[in-house]
């Protein structure tokens, strides 16, 4: 990599994407720096050549946020909301916390990872101009923190909007098994794999334009109970039964970040546990 293409990149959040991100983005040649907000999770950061930081960022306060963000290129949030967890969180808030460190360090690019949670329970093609609807206390509050981000003047925001994540110790069909019916079973699944995760941010990074917003969803979409079924034979597991009844039927279309940003998703039919 030339010099001029080397940045120094900041995740925010090196969970589940953030970790193998950061090791990849390292191996691409770019400085790195990694966040957790538990000492126990640092060596694996530091193992994947990044640097590690303990960051921790809530309502009403962030602490060690500047050091980490001194003299970086771009800052990628991949925190989740934490809502499930924490129904009364205020990840609007976080944000704003975030927001305020980002403008005194002098960040320029910013890259936040969101959902497609924000597009609720809209049917048909979903598309990155499709108005936001969100239902879920995550979706809505994604939905006030994109905009947050992207009103600010003082740097400028790219957002992608993941479905479903798929991958290592990562898959729908386990959780599934556990309950006691699956509604919905005519839905078309949008998923994505881990590995083009990857792939769609660093595209991102390369091409990255202010006020962009890219659906990230495999052009895969079987409906629910074909999906499951088959997943359920690979996993040897025994599903429960589909409800039966109409349920929301879309599909979350990728073609902008195939069409502007060359994205070719690797992982296409998502048959895979792993």
């Amino acid at each position: 990599m030339s010099v001029e293409n080397k940045k120094i990149i900041g995740i925010l959040g090196c969970g589940w994407l953030g970790l193998p991100l950061a090791q990849q983005l390292v191996e691409d040649g770019h400085i790195v720096r990694g966040s957790t907000t538990q000492n126990s999770k640092l060596e694996k950061i530091i193992k994947t050549g990044a640097s590690a930081f303990i960051v921790q960022c809530e309502e009403d306060r962030c602490t060690g946020l500047s050091t980490f963000l001194t003299q970086i290129d771009y800052l990628i949030i991949t925190l989740p909301p934490g809502v499930r967890a924490n129904p009364t969180r205020r990840f609007d808030l976080v944000i704003q916390n975030i927001q305020k460190e980002i403008i005194a360090q002098g960040v320029q690019k910013i890259l936040f990872i969101s959902s497609t949670a924000v597009y609720g329970e809209t049917e048909g093609t979903i598309v990155e101009s499709t108005p936001t609807a969100a239902v879920s206390l995550s979706g809505k509050q994604l939905v006030e923190c994109e905009q947050i981000l992207q009103n600010a003047t003082a740097y400028d925001t790219s957002i992608i909007r993941f479905g479903g994540l798929i991958g290592p110790d990562r898959h729908p069909i386990f959780a599934l098994a556990k309950r006691t019916q699956i509604d919905n079973p005519e839905g078309k699944i949008n998923f994505i794999h881990l590995d083009d995760c990857i792939e769609l941010i660093k595209r991102c990074i390369q091409y990255f334009q202010n006020g962009s917003i890219y659906n990230g969803v495999s052009p895969y979409h079987p409906t629910r109970i074909n999906y499951y079924t088959e997943m359920a034979k690979k996993a040897a597991i025994q599903l429960p039964p589909f409800k039966k009844g109409e349920g929301i039927i879309r599909t979350i279309s990728s073609e902008k970040a195939e069409k502007n940003l060359g994205m070719c998703f690797a992982v296409e039919n998502l048959l895979t546990l792993n």
